[in-house]
């Protein structure tokens, strides 16, 4: 099996998926960027906001409790944990 397929499918679905974000802030009055990163999601949201002198992090949470978030982490708790600017968090 190649590698290179499966990175191919997930990012193109993560660029429909930050495509369709940037549409409902449009419809809002909201400015947004599009950006796809790749790599570990709290690190990269981290190093974003450190590279681009961001100074609110504004994520949501999918609210995984118990063994799921054992097991898989969350990544807007590390985001919180470790940033040295403002998140916000909604569900």
């Amino acid at each position: 099996m190649r590698w290179e397929v499966p990175f191919d499918v997930m990012r193109e679905e993560g660029t429909k998926a930050v495509n369709e974000v940037v549409e409902v802030a449009k419809i809002n009055g909201v400015d947004a960027e599009p950006v796809l990163l790749e790599g570990h999601p709290s690190e990269e949201i981290l190093r974003y906001a450190q590279d681009n002198d961001i100074d609110l992090i504004v994520m949501g949470t999918l609210g995984k409790t118990g063994l799921t978030r054992l097991l898989l982490g969350s990544v807007a708790e590390n985001v919180l944990r470790h940033s040295p600017v403002e998140v916000l968090v909604v569900r």
